[in-house]
């Protein structure tokens, strides 16, 4: 392969993922909830019309979609899960609560 099919195939990755950054910027489009929860903050972006929240959980991103719950609101992917109700909420990793006590302040 030539060098100028080199640099226009590395040029169209990077323009590649330029276009998935955009993506992402919108996934995250929504209501900020910011929680105080025992001795951490957790913050929340809700977009209720695509039924999901982004959450930052253990330093990763986390983008759970909601799922039906008796009471309140849940959200989940194969990991997590975020339920609140009221102004309450809580993390959890499988069914072990990981995060607790989370009130919110915003």
């Amino acid at each position: 392969m030539g060098e100028m099919m080199k640099k226009l195939l590395a040029g169209l990755f990077v323009m590649g993922l330029a276009g998935c950054t955009v993506t992402t910027e919108q996934r995250v489009e929504g209501t900020a909830l910011n929680y105080q929860c025992e001795s951490q903050q957790l913050s929340v972006i809700l977009n209720n019309e695509q039924q999901l929240v982004n959450v930052i959980i253990a330093g990763e991103p986390q983008q759970l979609h909601q799922v039906v719950s008796a009471s309140g609101a849940k959200y989940s992917n194969d990991k997590y899960s975020f339920w609140s109700k009221g102004d309450t909420a809580m993390v959890l990793k499988g069914d072990n609560i990981i995060i607790n006590d989370c009130k919110l302040v915003q």
